[in-house]
């Protein structure tokens, strides 16, 4: 079947009628810690469980806009001279979740937690700061929704110097108990109205407690939390503190995230889908069963449910053959079979699924989704053409999704003309760019040249994806930032 966004996929960002009981929405900034202790097999599952969070805050509410921000004192894989708390906006709050697939570290060396919210704000203000060294500079929060940080990190309480100290608190003030050693935290909470939640990979007293005092309350964390007076949150009775002793996540928790989506996301009355599937093999001659349910508001009735995969290289959707065999009325499951599958031309290729369900509520026809709640992997589905693929090659450490090396986009940011410089391997193909719902708003063949001027000055301001694909079906990446 040709690449296409199914009814629900391609209208639910835009198409909710405005009904109380369908309203809500928040927006998300997932802080990721790039600091020197973030070992890369450490980085990738902090990264597979942000994935994880983003989606169920996605399917919670979809209305909620994620965006991605990492923090550290120094850029990463380069020859540092000066460190100083800095700030990498991965990107700005979207409804959109293909960008999850392209989050790569940033930065590294130390991390300042509470100098990094300082910097976070100065985005959020449009205030121009050196140490914001993305692209991206600002965040465009929309005033109406409720703010929430959620911080992924490993980090100690007060460890060392600006340079690779390890500090939650502030770095020039870090006296235990003391309004001033969370200045920038309860500035955000009184001043922004923002929520924090924190996951946490720590063995120390004084660093969790320390968290947790930054943490919002909610939650069911009930342990030990250092004084601060001046919190709005002082004396609360739980937090929304998440202990963790690794990133990954256990057997014996396969629903981590989509617990921990729950604890922090209002779904604001929203009807909700939910499906595990276990990814085992590749091929679609080795696809399982998916199970789930789904809820609905009171007084709405069911219309249509539908599966996607997709490509999370390229984006494209793919429609899937999906009946699914009731065994209550809101529980279902569907063995897939490999005639369910269509992918026209695609030998080599991963694919993760995206179930959608359509509901009529008081007049009104309404869209959610959700992606697969089973935790350990970045994708449901691979094809390829190597032999002997099996879950050893499953297992493998996630391997980025893009190329980026051979691809150079410039200025960056533009106002919607740039140039693409192409590596002298790159012969013929392809050129597409693309918004961060999937849509291809350019598209152009080329064969011989190096250097290709764009323009998408009619395009809205945003991130854009653009990828060449070379004549050797090889796909290359940048994220373009249009003013």
């Amino acid at each position: 079947m040709k690449k296409t966004f199914l009814f629900m996929f391609l209208t639910f960002l835009t198409s909710w009628n405005s009904l109380s009981a369908q309203a809500g929405g928040s927006d998300y900034i997932i802080v990721l810690d790039n600091g020197s202790s973030m070992t890369s097999q450490g980085f990738e599952s902090m990264k597979l469980g942000a994935t994880k969070l983003i989606q169920k805050l996605l399917s919670c509410n979809p209305q909620n806009r994620i965006a991605v921000v990492h923090y550290g004192t120094g850029i990463y894989n380069s020859a540092n001279t000066i460190y100083t708390p800095k700030i990498y906006i991965e990107y700005d709050f979207s409804h959109g979740s293909f960008m999850t697939q392209l989050i790569q570290r940033r930065l590294d060396n130390g991390d300042h937690f509470h100098e990094a919210l300082g910097l976070i704000g100065n985005a959020l203000d449009g205030n121009f700061n050196a140490e914001i060294v993305s692209p991206q500079t600002t965040l465009n929060q929309n005033p109406s929704n409720p703010l929430k940080v959620v911080l992924f990190t490993d980090a100690e309480r007060n460890t060392g110097g600006l340079d690779f100290g390890s500090y939650l608190v502030n770095y020039d003030y870090p006296t235990p108990n003391t309004p001033e050693t969370f200045k920038n935290i309860v500035d955000f909470k009184i001043s922004r109205g923002a929520q924090f939640a924190i996951i946490h990979v720590s063995a120390d007293t004084q660093a969790s407690e320390a968290a947790a005092c930054i943490a919002s309350k909610g939650g069911s964390y009930s342990g030990s939390v250092e004084a601060n007076i001046a919190d709005p949150d002082s004396g609360a009775t739980t937090r929304l503190y998440y202990p963790r002793t690794v990133f990954a996540i256990y057997q014996s928790e396969e629903d981590y995230w989509t617990h921990l989506g729950a604890d922090i996301c209002d779904s604001s009355g929203w009807g909700e889908i939910n499906f595990k599937y276990e990814p085992n093999g590749c091929g679609t001659s080795q696809v399982q069963t998916i199970e789930g349910n789904y809820s609905l508001p009171a007084g709405a009735t069911f219309s249509a449910m539908k599966l996607i995969a997709r490509d999370i290289v390229t984006g494209q959707d793919y429609g899937v053959n999906f009946n699914p065999v009731m065994t209550s009325p809101t529980d279902f499951y569907y063995t897939l079979q490999p005639s369910d599958f269509s992918f026209p031309g695609i030998t080599d290729a991963k694919f993760v699924f995206l179930l959608g369900l359509q509901y009529n509520y008081q007049g009104g026809t309404y869209d959610v989704m959700c992606w697969n709640g089973h935790p350990y992997f970045d994708y449901d589905l691979m094809l390829t053409s190597l032999p002997n693929c099996g879950m050893k090659q499953m297992a493998a450490p996630p391997v980025s999704a893009a190329k980026e090396s051979s691809l150079q986009v410039t200025p960056n940011p533009s106002n919607g003309i740039f140039r693409i410089i192409l590596d002298q391997k790159i012969e013929s193909g392809k050129i597409q760019v693309v918004d961060l719902i999937g849509n291809t708003v350019y598209s152009k063949t080329f064969k011989g040249q190096k250097k290709i001027d764009i323009d998408i000055q009619s395009q809205k301001e945003g991130i854009y994806i653009v990828k060449v694909i070379s004549d050797k079906n090889e796909i290359y990446t940048e994220k373009l930032i249009k003013k």
